[in-house]
């Protein structure tokens, strides 16, 4: 996943950073991935953003 078709909203704190995948100017899926800063890797983090907020919140996201 190229990063011209991720929009970024969120760090971790630790240089990983969380964005959503656009394509055309437009929301690809409400799907949040995680961007690893030392291995450069892309993953699924969370199903939307309301989600990825209460993960981050209660702990069950960690980076």
């Amino acid at each position: 996943m190229p990063f011209d078709h991720l929009v970024f909203f969120a760090d971790a704190g630790n240089g990983d950073q969380f964005a959503l995948a656009v394509r055309g100017g437009q929301i690809r899926s409400p799907d949040v991935f995680v961007w690893n800063h030392e291995d450069d890797s892309r993953s699924w983090a969370a199903p939307d953003v309301r989600t990825y907020v209460e993960w981050w919140m209660t702990g069950r996201i960690t980076t």
